[in-house]
C-alpha cells in the first residue's frame, strides 16, 4: 500500500489527465469523491477483482465498476478513514496472481474458504455472503445427493473455482478410475453452463441457491437443487499474508455493515434477497 490521494481507477488512470482536470477546474467533485479525500495522508488500497461476474461485479453499459461487491467494499471504504480504496479489474484467473505479485492489496471476487488459498493468503474473519454450494442437474434427470453420487459423471467447474478445487480434492483421495469425478472445465458464460447440462456436455453442476435461481429465471433452466449442500461457506476476502492491520480494518467495518443492516440491505438491492446469513 502506498500513501498518495485517493482516485477510483480503471486499470491506469494517467496523472497528466487527472492534472488536467484539477487545474480546468471542470470536473466537479462527486461525494464519493470528497469522502475519498477527506483524509489526504490516508493510505491506497488496490482493490482486485473481476469484471463480468453479474450481479456481484461487472461492468455496466457505461464501462463502470458495479455490482454487490463494489457495493460492500464502497461502503467499507467509507467507514475507514485511514484508507482510500482503488480498483483494479480482471479476469479471474489473473486476480489472486496479482494479489501473490504485491500488485494489489485485496482481491474481492466471492471468494469462498479452502485449505489450499489459505496457505497462500490471507482470509478475512468476517464473511460479506452466504456461499452454501449444492449439486444441480435438469429437473427430471437422475438426481445426485452427495459427491459420492458423481463417481463416473461429467461435472462442470470453472478454473481456478472453490467448485473445481473440491472436486478436484475428491478426485485425489479416490485414486480408483471408476471412482473419480470427471471435471468439464468451463470457462464460458452461463448459458453455456445451462446449455452444457441441457445437450448432456455435463451431468450435473455444483452452484449456490442464489446462482441456480438466477439461472432459472434467465434461461428458464428448469435446475433442480439437491436437498442437501456439499459445502457451507461464506465468501471474504484475501490479503497478502504481512497485511494483518488492513485485513483487521476491514474486517471491522465489515461487522459494523452487518450489525447496522446495511450488508442485508445492500444483499436485497444487489441480489433481490437478503444472501449475507
Amino acid at each position: 500500500m502506498k500513501k498518495k490521494p485517493a482516485f477510483i481507477r480503471w486499470g491506469l488512470l494517467t496523472f497528466a489527465a487527472t492534472a488536467v482536470l484539477a487545474a480546468c477546474g471542470s470536473a466537479e467533485a462527486t461525494d464519493e469523491d470528497a469522502a475519498a479525500s477527506s483524509n489526504p495522508d490516508a493510505e491506497t488500497v488496490v482493490v482486485g477483482t473481476g469484471n463480468g461476474y453479474q450481479p456481484f461485479v461487472y461492468l455496466d453499459e457505461n464501462g463502470e465498476l458495479t455490482g454487490y461487491d463494489v457495493a460492500v467494499l464502497e461502503a467499507i471504504d467509507e467507514k475507514l478513514d485511514d484508507y482510500s480504496f482503488e480498483y483494479e479489474s480482471s479476469d479471474f484467473k489473473n486476480i489472486l496472481t496479482s494479489l501473490s505479485a504485491g500488485k494489489i492489496d485485496l482481491a474481492a471476487h466471492q471468494y469462498e474458504y479452502n485449505d489450499e488459498r489459505a496457505e497462500k493468503y490471507l482470509y478475512g474473519e468476517v464473511g460479506y455472503t452466504d456461499y452454501t454450494l449444492y449439486i444441480v442437474n435438469i429437473a427430471g434427470d437422475k438426481q445426485y445427493a452427495t459427491l459420492d453420487d458423481l463417481q463416473g459423471k461429467k461435472v462442470f467447474a470453472s478454473p481456478g473455482s472453490n467448485v473445481a478445487y473440491l472436486l478436484e480434492q475428491y478426485n485425489s483421495e479416490h485414486e480408483n478410475a471408476d471412482e473419480q469425478i470427471s471435471i468439464i472445465y468451463n470457462e464460458g458464460a452461463n448459458e453455456i453452463f445451462v446449455s452444457g447440462l441441457q445437450n448432456g456436455t455435463a451431468d450435473a453442476g455444483i452452484l449456490t441457491k442464489y446462482d441456480t435461481n438466477k439461472y432459472n429465471e434467465q434461461f428458464d433452466a428448469n435446475l433442480e437443487i439437491a436437498s442437501e449442500p456439499i459445502s457451507v461457506s461464506k465468501t471474504y476476502f484475501l490479503y497478502d499474508k504481512a497485511d494483518e492491520e488492513l485485513k483487521e480494518a476491514v474486517d471491522g467495518a465489515l461487522q459494523e455493515l452487518i450489525d447496522d443492516g446495511t450488508l442485508a440491505e445492500l444483499s436485497v438491492e444487489y441480489l433481490g434477497d437478503d444472501y449475507t446469513k
